[in-house]
C-alpha cells in the first residue's frame, strides 16, 4: 500500500525549500515509525509512505492527516511509464465502483513521456465512458481519476484526502503555551503547531488546596496535542 503526500506552502520556499521539506519527511517518518514494513520515499513532486499491510490504511491515513505541513494526500497505485498499464488498472478499479459521472485529471510532469495530458484525458475518458456508461462531468464528478506522470513512474489515485496545510512542526522554533484546561488553550497550541512551532504546555494548578481535576484535564489535552507533534512536554506549576 502506498500513500502519496503533497504540500503547497513549502513549494513557495526558494533556496531553503529542501530544509523545510526534510523537516516534513522527518515528521512523517516519526509519525509512522512503528508501522510494520514502513518505508518513506521522497521524490520531486511527492513524499510517499509505503506500508506492507493493507489493513493499516485507517492508521496511516490518520497519522498522515495529523502531520502539519501536508496539503493533501492520496492512496496511490505506482505503475511503470506505460499508458496501457494505467488503462488496465483503471478498468479493474472502475468495474468495482458505482458512479454516474466522472472526470480524468492527467498531469504530465515529465515532458519526455510521449503522450500529452490532453490526449491522456481523451483516451482514458473514452475508455471509462465505454466501460461504465457514465457521463463526463468536469465540474462536479462523482468519481475523479487522477493520473500523474512522473519521471520514473506513473501514480494513479481515485480519492483525495485533505491535510491541515501550514508548516512542518519544528521549522519555527520551540514555544511555551498556557494550558488552562479549557478550549482556548489547545486551539492556540494547534494553530502554533500549524505555523511550524513545537509547543510545550504550562499548567498552573492549586493542588493540594483543590483536587487534581484540572491536572488530569491538562494531561488529557496534552495527549491530544501530541497527535500533531509526536511528543509534548507538560509543565505543572504549583500555585499553592
Amino acid at each position: 500500500m502506498d500513500v502519496a503526500i503533497r504540500y503547497h506552502e513549502l513549494a513557495l520556499k526558494k533556496k531553503n525549500r529542501p530544509w523545510f521539506v526534510q523537516h516534513l519527511v522527518d515528521n512523517v517518518k516519526n509519525a509512522t515509525r512503528d508501522l510494520k514494513g514502513r518505508k518513506v520515499w521522497h521524490g520531486a513532486e511527492y513524499i510517499g509512505v509505503e506500508v506492507e499491510d493493507e489493513a493499516l490504511w485507517p492508521v496511516v491515513s490518520q497519522r498522515v492527516q495529523d502531520t502539519m505541513g501536508i496539503a493533501k494526500y492520496f492512496r496511490v497505485y505506482r505503475l511503470p511509464l506505460d499508458l496501457d498499464a494505467v488503462q488496465e488498472l483503471i478498468g479493474e478499479q472502475v468495474s468495482q465502483r458505482t458512479f454516474g459521472s466522472f472526470r480524468i485529471s492527467a498531469h504530465r510532469a515529465s515532458k519526455k513521456f510521449p503522450v500529452k495530458s490532453d490526449e491522456m484525458n481523451r483516451r482514458l475518458g473514452a475508455f471509462v465512458q465505454e466501460l461504465s456508461g457514465a457521463r463526463v462531468n468536469l465540474g462536479n464528478p462523482e468519481l475523479e481519476i487522477s493520473v500523474d506522470v512522473l519521471h520514473k513512474e506513473i501514480l494513479v489515485y481515485f480519492e483525495t484526502y485533505p491535510g491541515y496545510g501550514g508548516l512542518p512542526v519544528g521549522v519555527s522554533g520551540h514555544v511555551a503555551a498556557m494550558m488552562s484546561g479549557g478550549i482556548d488553550s489547545p486551539v492556540a497550541a494547534f494553530h502554533m503547531m500549524k505555523r511550524g512551532c513545537r509547543v510545550s504546555m504550562v499548567h498552573f494548578h492549586s493542588y493540594p488546596l483543590v483536587d487534581m481535576t484540572t491536572i488530569d484535564k491538562a494531561e488529557d489535552l496534552a495527549k491530544i496535542i501530541t497527535r500533531f507533534q509526536g511528543s509534548t512536554d507538560l509543565y505543572l506549576a504549583p500555585l499553592a
